[in-house]
Parts: structure tokens; C-alpha cells; sequence
């Protein structure tokens, strides 16, 4: 079998399993009009998804721009600005073919140069940027249409690197000035909305393209047809849940965002509200300094592990256990391929004093406070946990101070290993391994164990999907291990919608695609 029909093999590993698990929900026809109103918990101060590695923030671009890659619906990418791509008969090169008639909202024709630029750009980021690097040796542009990766080794993963919101192409005029940390001006993309208004302490507001080139696909996820039903899309920022749960029930809104399960029954008896639940959404997470301070002791971080008990944490933070489950895997949605349990240690989520006294003993820790990072806009996901943990951990003389502060410095803080020792965090589903922040070097809490290392470098340049499953599972098992961050379980998303909102989406791999959702009907 030749290298290149191996590889695009790969990329469609377990893909038909989660189709069939997942049952997702096409695009309807809906007519197209309207404003569709969603309140956000939070903004980033820039809308440019490079600079940040809070994958929350990516939520204007994921709308207004897009890569040469998407995800569809079981998580596997698919062309999106590209047309075709191959891979050389060794393996060692990608070419992408872009589409033909492509333009930016600045009406500048997007050719290779433009994709070259953004993914240096990308390249030199955090997080998945990082990956990316280390599987790509150099990117050019032998003419205005072809883009051509050049490989250290073969690797089936670039597709699925470059299908993130991070990795979403910008015009080269618009990245005058910006770097991987200094933010664009604005959004010159290719997408369905153009950026109209961005007030990080308002909102957004995204208006339709008339110009947009969609592909003719079924809509699946981010892949395939945009419809882009809603004349406007208007990102309202409303930190507090119960203020977008009121502005949803009055109609002020048509979609409320990250709400508490206790709103539940409120909105399902309200006539005009619906609660939408979307199933193994994300892990509920701790992430540790593993480069210096007190949390760089394994030992102590094993300790910690087995203090917790997870259930109360989850309880803490979700409070209705019918929205969370106690699942180990650091692949939150069981219909991944890479959904795995391996080294799970016996009993998980529930404490093993023998195992602390143990680790307490081997570690080097005397009592020092651990300096445990939480946003103030996410205050369930964040402090419940954080409070609900420090209280279960000073039962054993494990001190934690929590640093309470908004997402802007708490961003800025988990960057400097000298600012912090642990922060809060929660983790989607990734398309691949490699695109799992936590497992980049570069990401905060700096995981840099040379057998972690060895190991993504592997999984990075083996073909084979089940070889590469099983490398993964044991990069899993050393996680188990070591504790560069713990799991507490695995959260549902649950937000509100107003009745009449069409197509809104209902499993994990469609959030974000407003793009999708049509505005309910006028009354």
C-alpha cells in the first residue's frame, strides 16, 4: 500500500464509529435572516486566536475566519480553503491545492503566500502552534495556488493540526505588525461573517458576507456548507450565568452559553426556553507547574492525586450528578478513537490515604502554600473545584492559596512558571493527540519529561492508527504516572435556547458553529 493512501487512512481512523455513536443532526433548510443573539461568559481582549491558548477565546474567529483544514462532526478533518492535498510518495511532503476564487472580506484575492504567512505565524505559537513546528520542517509556496510542507519525517497528523481555530488563514497585509504573541488589528479572513464590532468588555458583533465562497458539501461540524442563516451574529458578554439565563427567558437573548445544570428546570418549564444538554463535553481539570516550585515534585503530585475524592469536586462544581461522569480518560468523548483508560490506577476518584502518607513521605514538601490559579469568570469550573480539592487536601497538611483573579491576568500568570503552581483548566476532545495542549511542551505547566517527549515524537511519525493508538495509551499511562495535571471527570455542557432557534447544536464536536444555527422566527 503506498505511504500516502496509508496515511489518509489514518486520518479517517475510528471516524465511522463516532458517526454512527454520535447520530448527528444535518442542517436543515431554514430561511436566512435575522440577528442571532448568544451570551458569552467571557472575552478575550483580542479576537485573534493565535495569541492565546484559552480555547475559549477562539470563538469569534472560529465564525469569521477558517484553515485550510475543519473538523467534521466525528472529528476528523476535512478540506476546507483547501481543494486537495496529497503527500509525496515518501511521505515527507504535504501539497494543498487551495480552491479557486478564494478572497478575503478585504477584497484581496487569498493565495499560498497568505497561508504561508499565517502558519508561521501559527508555527511560532504555544500550545498546538508547537506541534505543528515540530512536524513541519519548512512551508512555501511554489505558486499562488499550491502550498508544499516539507516533513522531517512522514506524519499523518498536519491535517489535523491545521484544522484548529489557531490555524485559521489571515490576509498577509493583516498580519503587518502582529506576532505570535502580538495581536492583528482586526480579522481579514474568509469566512461566512466579517467582524463588525469587537468591545472586549461588551460584545461582538459579526455580520453575513455576501461574498462568501461555500463549499457544497453537507454542513458537518465546521466542515462542508455554511449556511449562514443569521443575517448578524451578536456575541453579548454577561459573566454572571444567572443574568444570561433571566436575558434568555425575557428574550433579551436567543441562546445563553455555559449555563449551571440548576438552571435545568427553570428553563425547561418556561414555554419558551429550552435547556440543551450536550453529553461528555470536557474534563474538569488541575494543571501543575511541573518546570519549578513546590509542584515540580512528583512525588508530591502523586500525593496529591490520591487525597481526592472526585465525586464531591464534581458535585461541587456541576451540582447534578445526571451532567457529569466520573470517566478517567483524558479523551472526554468516548466516541474518539483515541478515547482510552490505560494506566488508570485502581479505584479512580477515590482517595487512598496510604498512597498520600507515602508519596508525603518521599517528596520533598514542608507544608510550603501551593499557589493554585482559578478565573473569576469561570467560577464553577475554576474555584468550586479549586475550593472543594484545597479543602480535601489540607486533611493531610497540603497547603493550597488560591489566587483568585480576572481571565486576563489569569492567563498572563499561568504563563510564568514563577507566577504559579497549579491552575484550573478544563480539556475538550482533541482531533489527534498532538493537538492536545497539555502534552505540548510549551504550554503552561510545562510537561517536559524526555519519555513524554519520546513519545509524541513517535506518535507524531508513525502511520499506522492502531500503532499510533497504542503509543498514545502509553503517553496516557505516564500521565497516570507522573500527574502533570489531574482529572477530576468529565462535565456535560448544558446552555439555553430559545425556542424556534434552529439547528442548534447538540454533541460536542459542533460547538462554536453559529454559523449553522438559524435565529428563531420573528414574532
Amino acid at each position: 500500500m503506498k505511504l500516502d493512501t496509508l496515511m489518509r487512512r489514518t486520518l479517517l481512523a475510528g471516524a465511522s464509529l463516532a458517526v454512527m455513536a454520535a447520530q448527528p443532526v444535518l442542517a436543515q433548510d431554514f430561511p436566512q435572516g435575522g440577528t442571532l443573539r448568544v451570551a458569552i461568559s467571557q472575552m478575550a481582549p483580542s479576537p485573534d486566536p493565535v495569541v492565546t491558548t484559552f480555547g475559549v477565546n477562539w470563538a469569534t474567529a472560529g465564525v469569521v475566519c477558517e484553515g485550510l483544514f475543519a473538523l467534521d462532526e466525528s472529528w476528523t478533518p476535512q478540506p476546507m480553503l483547501a481543494d486537495s492535498f496529497a503527500y509525496g510518495e515518501d511521505g515527507k511532503t504535504l501539497t494543498v491545492t487551495l480552491r479557486d476564487g478564494l478572497k478575503f472580506h478585504s477584497g484581496a484575492a487569498l493565495t499560498s503566500a497568505d497561508v504561508v504567512a499565517s502558519l508561521e505565524r501559527f508555527r511560532e505559537s504555544a500550545g498546538i502552534g508547537a506541534a505543528f513546528k515540530g512536524a513541519v520542517s519548512a512551508i512555501t509556496a511554489p505558486d499562488d495556488k499550491t502550498v508544499l510542507f516539507d516533513l522531517p519525517a512522514p506524519s499523518p497528523i498536519i491535517p489535523g493540526l491545521l484544522a484548529g481555530s489557531q490555524a485559521v488563514i489571515m490576509s498577509t497585509a493583516s498580519l503587518e505588525g502582529a506576532s505570535p504573541t502580538e495581536a492583528t488589528r482586526g480579522l481579514d479572513c474568509t469566512g461566512p461573517y466579517t467582524l463588525t464590532e469587537y468591545q472586549p468588555d461588551q460584545g461582538v458583533t459579526m455580520t453575513r458576507w455576501d461574498d462568501y465562497a461555500s463549499r457544497s458539501e453537507p454542513s458537518s461540524s465546521a466542515s462542508g456548507m455554511k449556511h449562514a442563516y443569521a443575517d448578524q451574529i451578536v456575541f453579548r458578554l454577561m459573566p454572571e450565568a444567572s443574568v444570561r439565563r433571566d436575558s434568555l427567558i425575557t428574550g433579551e437573548i436567543d441562546i445563553a452559553g455555559e449555563l449551571p445544570s440548576d438552571f435545568y428546570d427553570a428553563l425547561q418549564n418556561d414555554p419558551n426556553t429550552e435547556a440543551v444538554v450536550v453529553p461528555n463535553n470536557q474534563s474538569l481539570t488541575v494543571v501543575f507547574n511541573t518546570k519549578e516550585g513546590v509542584a515540580a515534585d512528583v512525588n508530591l503530585r502523586r500525593a496529591m492525586y490520591y487525597a481526592l475524592e472526585m465525586e464531591p469536586i464534581m458535585l461541587a462544581s456541576v451540582g447534578n450528578p445526571e451532567f457529569y461522569t466520573l470517566d478517567p480518560s483524558w479523551i472526554p468523548d468516548p466516541n474518539s478513537f483515541w478515547y482510552t483508560t490505560a494506566g488508570v490506577p485502581d479505584g479512580f476518584g477515590t482517595p487512598n490515604p496510604d498512597k498520600v502518607k507515602e508519596y508525603l513521605a518521599a517528596s520533598n514538601y514542608k507544608g510550603e502554600p501551593i499557589r493554585w490559579l482559578v478565573a473569576s469568570e469561570q467560577y464553577q469550573k475554576h474555584f468550586l473545584t479549586a475550593i472543594t480539592a484545597s479543602q480535601m487536601l489540607e486533611e493531610y497538611g497540603i497547603n493550597v492559596e488560591i489566587v483568585e483573579s480576572p481571565m486576563a491576568n489569569y492567563i498572563q500568570a499561568r504563563a510564568d512558571a514563577t507566577a504559579m503552581d497549579a491552575f484550573s483548566s478544563f480539556l475538550p476532545t482533541y482531533v489527534d493527540p498532538t493537538s492536545i495542549a497539555y502534552l505540548n511542551s510549551s504550554y503552561p505547566g510545562f510537561w517536559e519529561d524526555p519519555e513524554k517527549v519520546e513519545l509524541m515524537q513517535q506518535i507524531a511519525t508513525t502511520i499506522d492508527p492502531d500503532e499510533r493508538k497504542a503509543i498514545f495509551e502509553k503517553i496516557h499511562a505516564l500521565a497516570y504516572d507522573q500527574f502533570p495535571f489531574i482529572k477530576f471527570g468529565t462535565e456535560a455542557n448544558m446552555y439555553g435556547i430559545r425556542k424556534g432557534v434552529g439547528n442548534p447544536a447538540r454533541i460536542p464536536s459542533r460547538a462554536g458553529d453559529y454559523y449553522n444555527v438559524a435565529p428563531p422566527p420573528a414574532s
